[in-house]
């Protein structure tokens, strides 16, 4: 008996720690809490409450208090929820649990302020490898644009080039009839008198071939080729205040670039053409070439100021030798004939000719002066009967061709604003010639609004 008695002893104090209820361990919460069976999680605290899920046995679950009901608070899919804490086993306060990941979160800060310097140095060093790699490539890729534009725009442009022709002889009809001056002054103020009213109702009927070929030459030429300048200025800069000294000022000042050229002078480039399209529907303009040298042809089109100083010839058009038609600028409708008079550089141009003498229509004095050097007296007469350019056909030549004098007796720059170029052509590499920083824009100046304003005055 005695035996007995012992062995039940043992059994009970074996037993003890199985039988102590949850309440009696020392339990903080929030806490985690483990699953012992299949659990069904409901919107309230009561049996009939609306089921959400069944968790399986072995979940895990937050639990923010258990109630005097029986009934334990949760945190289900990031909303409150509820369940029955009898099939809960107590596992860690949620605060003790969060606590080590804060100190492994606080420790891992350490490292990576430590690696947070190389990371910067090593995503820079990337940024500028492909932007070194990508600066080749876009150099490459903008040489064969140039080389392409020069084989194949004369091929593509060729109906236009019809067009402006077309334009030109629609106008003046009467051009190959009177190429020669044959006829007493008399009879040539007659007809120059009788051909001014001619012109009248043939303007009317060119005007939509106008639209068509400012449209085409200003907005389409003109814009294209002037992107090919911003495009290179972005990336070959000329200036090295702007990165053409070293590929890191080139980075730096990257953006500064593309705001400048792209952004900037490229939608001011864009204004202007929109503008010059609406003036040449109404005011008659012609596609017309100039041949000169590359250094001239430079000087002439850049735009002052934009990569280097202000020069005193820059974006200005100068008179030159020869001048056998008048003193002035010279322009042909014909690109060989102004492949004649090109050193190396041929400048494609809008003209707006203005009021024009027909030098076979002209006085025989003044004709007869034609084909001698510095004809200054051919300039005088054109500018006292307000004329603005003469038109002379150069028969003693040994094909013949048609040029266009824009008078400019006093070797200044002529009216900038009837003359603005398109594009340049480097005849001896056979590109487009790049004019740094992109051409002068002719209606933004202060000469043009002058000459602009000078001359509606002079027409009121």
């Amino acid at each position: 008996m005695k035996t007995y008695t012992i062995r039940l002893f043992l059994m009970l104090l074996l037993a003890l720690p199985c039988v102590v209820p949850a309440s009696a361990q020392r339990q903080e919460f929030p806490a985690w809490c483990i699953t012992t069976a299949n659990l069904n999680i409901r919107t309230s605290d009561y049996q009939s409450a609306p089921k959400i899920a069944t968790v399986p046995r072995g979940s895990r679950l937050q639990v923010q208090q258990v109630g005097s009901n029986g009934w334990a608070m949760i945190i289900f899919q990031g909303r409150t929820a509820y369940c029955s804490a009898r099939y809960l086993r107590y596992d860690a306060p949620v605060a003790a649990q969060q606590a080590p990941q804060q100190s492994r979160a606080s420790s891992d800060s350490g490292s990576s302020g430590s690696t947070s310097f190389w990371s910067v140095v090593f995503s820079i060093a990337i940024i500028a490898g492909i932007l070194a790699v990508l600066r080749k490539v876009l150099i490459v890729v903008l040489g064969l644009a140039s080389v392409f534009f020069y084989k194949f725009y004369r091929l593509i442009s060729f109906p236009f080039y019809v067009l402006n022709s077309l334009q030109r002889y629609l106008y003046k009809p009467w051009l190959p009839f009177y190429k020669r001056n044959t006829r007493s002054d008399g009879a040539n103020k007659e007809l120059r008198e009788q051909l001014e009213v001619w012109k009248i109702p043939l303007y009317i009927i060119v005007t939509p071939l106008r639209f068509v070929n400012a449209v085409y030459f200003n907005i389409l030429v003109h814009c294209s080729f002037e992107l090919f300048n911003y495009l290179v200025e972005v990336i070959v800069p000329e200036s090295e205040d702007e990165g053409g000294a070293n590929f890191l000022w080139w980075t730096v000042m990257l953006p500064v670039r593309v705001a400048k050229y792209l952004v900037w002078h490229g939608g001011l480039t864009f204004i202007e053409s929109c503008v010059w399209t609406a003036i040449d529907t109404f005011v008659p303009a012609l596609t017309l070439y100039h041949g000169t040298t590359c250094a001239a042809a430079e000087s002439i089109t850049q735009g002052p100021g934009r990569v280097g100083p202000k020069g005193l010839y820059s974006g200005v058009w100068n008179v030159g030798g020869g001048n056998f038609a008048g003193n002035g600028i010279y322009f042909a409708p014909a690109r060989s004939t102004a492949l004649h008079y090109s050193s190396g550089s041929l400048i494609v141009c809008r003209v707006s000719l203005g009021r024009t003498l027909d030098l076979g229509l002209a006085p025989r004095h003044i004709y007869n002066q034609c084909g001698a050097p510095n004809a200054l007296g051919v300039t005088r007469w054109g500018l006292d009967n307000n004329y603005v350019t003469g038109e002379w056909w150069r028969g003693d030549a040994r094909a013949g061709w048609w040029e266009y004098c824009m008078y400019d007796w006093q070797n200044r720059y002529n009216h900038s604003w009837r003359i603005r170029p398109l594009y340049v052509l480097d005849l001896s590499d056979e590109c487009i010639q790049r004019i740094p920083g992109g051409m002068v824009h002719w209606l933004f100046r202060e000469m043009v609004m002058e000459d602009l304003l000078e001359h509606i005055s002079t027409k009121m």
